[in-house]
């Protein structure tokens, strides 16, 4: 019996590590900044504690000033299996759009503090990347969080509890990560009561009344276009929905570029 009950704990340990890397999907991949091409930019550390199973560690931030000191400014929460250097085109779109953009790694992703992240680690490191990002923008004119894919999961928590927020956006949004499971395998798998790592955007998005701008490409390939629509129609707050013909899930922005610059202007007041 005592064999059998380390056995069930070792496997049990071992399933919620595996849930861990198999939906955060950490990568370390590291190349290219905005200095490569010719964009001003500082980078910043932030002190990050101990929560949700992921060790104290730092947070690597980029800040990349717009022109001017009162141009709307947003904070860009990336993926999974993603970092600063592989969504820098997203970035850079951002800034070219008008804004004064910040961003950041999670620990365990990119320069960040090598450490297994978690649900809870991804939640606590947006929020302190957004008390970093009121300081840096004392004039800006408005003030958005972007988050792609699961960065969906953690702006939408972190919409929860942000001050001075003007408006949110999502890209390649869900709305649970065990919905985004069964799409990939099966309907009937009981992944809600398995999964610890839930990222319930589903419940939290009704209480959010800020605007809110959700991007879809029809043709994303990682999740579904009806998880992103069926976020949208659970939104109680003013919304809009950007749903581009064709695309994928990493490029969305550039699915149709004249369209995704336009609605993001308008959500800043600037169109």
């Amino acid at each position: 019996m005592l064999y059998g009950a380390a056995l069930l704990a070792l496997i049990w340990i071992g399933w919620q590590v595996a849930q861990r890397l198999v939906i955060l999907q950490p990568s370390r991949q590291v190349s290219v900044n905005p200095k490569n091409f010719g964009v001003p930019y500082a980078e910043e550390w932030l002190d990050a504690p101990a929560g949700g199973g992921t060790r104290a560690g730092r947070v690597h931030v980029w800040w990349l000033p717009a022109d001017k000191p009162n141009a709307p400014a947003v904070l860009y929460l990336h993926g999974n299996e993603s970092t600063l250097s592989t969504d820098i085109g997203l970035m850079l779109s951002l800034r070219q759009a008008g804004f004064a953009v910040m961003a950041i790694d999670y620990r365990g992703y990119g320069e960040s503090a090598l450490r297994l992240p978690s649900e809870t680690s991804v939640y606590t490191d947006a929020r302190l990347a957004w008390a970093r990002f009121l300081e840096r923008t004392p004039q800006a004119t408005r003030r958005l969080l972007y988050g792609h894919s699961m960065g969906s999961a953690v702006a939408i928590d972190l919409a929860g509890h942000a001050q001075r927020l003007d408006g949110l956006v999502v890209d390649g949004a869900f709305t649970s990560a065990a919905d985004v499971g069964r799409a990939w395998t099966a309907d009937w798998l009981p992944l809600p009561k398995l999964l610890r790592q839930k990222f319930l955007s589903k419940e939290k998005i009704e209480d959010l009344k800020m605007p809110q701008l959700f991007i879809h490409c029809t043709a994303d390939e990682v999740i579904p276009v009806e998880l992103g629509q069926r976020l949208y129609g659970l939104s109680t707050g003013p919304k809009q929905q950007l749903l581009i013909e064709g695309g994928d899930h990493d490029h969305c922005y550039q699915a149709a570029p004249e369209r995704w610059r336009h609605a993001l202007r308008q959500m800043a007041g600037l169109a």
